[in-house]
């Protein structure tokens, strides 16, 4: 299994972590612009395929907001990006759903994670249900991993 790294960015993606020393902080710009990530959002939460993202080839972002029309929503985006020759690029947004993004798995053509979602007697502010989801990183489909 490669290492993998979860970051809670501190500052817009201005990353602190146990990997501190690696910067991803040039990601900000593209999560910016395709996770509709803006000032005063909360961090977003970078996983990706290996700590350095010089060596990492592919990553998930998830990013928390505020609902923008007002209300006291919480939107998700994530986000599938992919390291080529020239840097790294948006590869789309992943249906993926609930809170607390964790223990994902980089494995060849595929990225499973678990969030918690909501479970049929839970009231809508505390999910409880651990749900294993399943990302094809070439279609972005995604479906529950057993």
């Amino acid at each position: 299994m490669s290492r993998i790294l979860h970051v809670l960015a501190a500052v817009f993606l201005g990353l602190s972590s146990p990997a501190a020393a690696q910067d991803w902080s040039f990601l900000s710009p593209l999560t910016a612009s395709t996770l509709d990530v803006q000032p005063g959002d909360g961090a977003p939460i970078l996983f990706a395929d290996h700590p350095d993202p010089g060596v990492a080839s592919l990553s998930l972002i998830f990013h928390y907001f505020g609902n923008r029309d007002g209300g006291n929503a919480v939107m998700l985006n994530v986000g599938l990006y992919r390291r080529y020759s020239d840097g790294w690029h948006f590869e789309g947004l992943v249906p993926v759903y609930g809170q607390d993004p964790r223990d994902p798995l980089f494995t060849a053509g595929q990225v499973d994670i678990t969030t918690t979602m909501p479970g049929p007697n839970d009231p809508r502010c505390c999910p409880t249900v651990p749900t294993r989801w399943a990302i094809d990183v070439e279609t972005l489909a995604v479906g529950r991993s057993p």
